[in-house]
C-alpha cells in the first residue's frame, strides 16, 4: 500500500512539474477592413509563458515568439482570394514578413507585413493606425484596398 501511494505522489510530482513547465499556448484572432471592402482575417499563437510583453518578428527562419500565424484575404463579396500560413511551427517561410504585438493590451502596432510575396500573390503593408494597404505582387505592385487610418481588430 505504501508503495502504491508513493508511485501515485511521484507520479503526480511529475505531472504537476509538467504542467508548471509546459506551454501556455494562447491563439489571437484579428481582422482589417479596408475601404473598398476587401478585408485580412488571421490568426496567430504564441506561448503565454514565454512571450514578453511586447515582441516583434521579421523575416524568415526561427522566431523568438511566434508558433503559428496565418493569414487569409477576402475581396469586397467575401470570397476568398488568397491564404497563407507566415510562421508554422515556430519557422517563418516569408522573407519580407514583419509584425509586432503587444500581449498586454492585446494590440497589433507598428509596421506589418503579413502574406505573399511572389508575383501575383497579395500581402497588407503598412504601419497601423497610419496607412495599411493590401497589394498585388506585381512589376509594380497594385494597390487592391488601403485604409488611412487602419486599425488591426484582435479578439482572444
Amino acid at each position: 500500500m505504501k508503495k502504491m501511494i508513493l508511485t501515485l505522489l511521484l507520479a503526480w510530482l511529475l505531472v504537476a512539474n509538467m504542467n508548471s513547465q509546459g506551454v501556455l499556448a494562447v491563439t489571437i484572432d484579428f481582422q482589417w477592413l479596408g475601404n473598398q471592402g476587401y478585408t485580412a482575417k488571421g490568426s496567430f499563437s504564441y506561448d503565454a509563458k514565454t512571450a514578453p510583453t511586447i515582441f516583434s518578428e521579421k523575416g524568415s527562419g526561427k522566431m523568438r515568439v511566434l508558433e503559428n500565424f496565418q493569414v487569409s484575404f477576402y475581396d469586397n463579396s467575401g470570397q476568398e482570394i488568397a491564404k497563407y500560413d507566415n510562421v508554422s511551427e515556430g519557422i517563418s517561410s516569408a522573407n519580407y514578413f514583419q509584425f509586432n504585438f503587444n500581449t498586454k493590451i492585446g494590440q497589433v502596432f507598428g509596421s506589418i507585413d503579413l502574406g505573399g510575396e511572389g508575383m501575383g500573390e497579395i500581402y497588407l503593408q503598412g504601419v497601423v493606425n497610419d496607412n495599411l494597404a493590401l497589394l498585388r505582387v506585381e512589376s509594380v505592385d497594385l494597390v487592391m484596398d488601403e485604409d488611412d487610418s487602419p486599425e488591426i481588430i484582435t479578439q482572444f
